[in-house]
């Protein structure tokens, strides 16, 4: 079984070294893992590092113009011929160099479609300092809250392709409505694998550009949520309910 790693970049020379490390350091990269990085046209010596990585290892790499984040990731997506596709940003790494063999003994075998893991977060300038995000409790009221970000999410490829790529009218909120969308499918088979697949610098664009991620996500919720889950998500005393039953060891999904 293989895997296409792909990595979207612009103007990254600061970040996009630490993250071809991460990938060509895994134990089964030769053997397992395809390497796709599409860069946006950089204007700095981003592909520059990483031709100096491309004539060392093989790595496939692609540096022209886009029409945003998604564009290039559906670019990427046509490049793979991996069965399963994952997404590692330009400042991300991956936690450890077991983390893809891993994923792959769980996909192996399965009839899964889609796997999600948990994440350390941190800001590119100080990796020091991380928060670990588990996604071990998925309801419909966490996805109305909050999102499995795509560095803790691995994709059958045909899976991708079941729902035309990546929706590239959003500019930053498109894997959040693919993810609504492979949660929604009950044919789709989905499952989280405890373990921590990787750092996940949040000082990039998704996560300082509040405004544009809240419009966004209102458009694609009303596609999946009903006005009267839409209320009840949104009030502040359900929210409180919640914490308050969880505390007290009530499972509760939304």
């Amino acid at each position: 079984m293989k895997i296409s790693i792909i990595t979207v970049c612009k103007n990254a020379e600061n970040a996009i070294e630490r993250t071809l490390l991460s990938v060509v350091a895994q134990n089964c990269f030769c053997e397992n893992i395809e390497y796709i990085v599409v860069d946006g046209a950089s204007k700095d010596k981003t592909v520059e590092i990483i031709k100096q990585y491309s004539n060392k290892y093989p790595i496939k790499w692609l540096s022209e113009p886009d029409s945003g984040i998604y564009n290039a990731m559906n670019k990427a997506v046509q490049m793979t011929s991996g069965e399963i596709v994952y997404f590692l940003n330009a400042g991300d790494k991956l936690f450890d160099e077991k983390v893809i063999s891993l994923v792959l003994k769980k996909f192996d075998g399965s009839d899964l479609d889609f796997l999600y893991t948990d994440i350390l977060t941190c800001y590119s300038d100080n990796l020091s300092e991380t928060k670990i995000k588990k996604f071990n409790q998925i309801d419909k009221y966490f996805l109305f809250r909050d999102c499995i970000c795509h560095q803790a999410s691995f994709y059958k490829r045909s899976v991708i392709e079941k729902f035309g790529g990546f929706n590239e009218k959003f500019k930053l909120t498109a894997d959040y409505e693919m993810l609504l969308k492979i949660m929604a499918d009950k044919s789709l088979k989905k499952e989280h694998l405890p373990i921590t697949a990787a750092y996940y610098d949040i000082s990039g664009i998704s996560s300082t550009a509040t405004d544009l991620v809240k419009e966004e996500r209102t458009i694609i919720q009303k596609h999946f949520y009903s006005s009267f889950e839409t209320f009840v998500y949104s009030s502040w005393l359900y929210q409180l309910i919640r914490r308050r039953l969880r505390k007290m060891g009530v499972k509760i999904y939304g």
